[in-house]
C-alpha cells in the first residue's frame, strides 16, 4: 500500500510494474531505467536516498520494493 492509497499486490516485479503503468510519461522505460527513475524522484521529492542494487529485473525490484518499505514510503499490508 502506497502513502497515497494505491494498493498493488503480486510479486515485487508485478508490483513495480503496476507502479509503471500507473505513473505518466514512463510507458518505454525498462525496467531497471524506471527503478532508476523512481530511485531518483524519491530523492528529489522525499530527500530519501534509495540503495537498489540487482542483476535481474526481480532482484532490482524487490530491492526498490524493500527499501520504500525500510523508508516508510510504503507498507505491506
Amino acid at each position: 500500500m502506497m502513502r497515497d492509497g494505491h494498493r498493488f499486490e503480486g510479486s515485487a516485479l508485478q508490483i513495480v510494474r503496476a507502479m509503471q503503468d500507473s505513473a505518466f510519461s514512463v510507458d518505454d522505460l525498462t525496467v531497471p531505467s524506471y527503478i532508476e527513475w523512481v530511485v531518483a524522484n524519491v530523492q528529489k521529492f522525499e530527500g530519501v536516498a534509495l540503495s537498489v542494487i540487482g542483476g535481474s529485473d526481480d532482484e532490482l525490484a524487490a530491492s526498490l520494493v524493500n527499501g520504500m518499505i525500510r523508508a516508510g514510503l510504503t507498507y505491506r499490508l
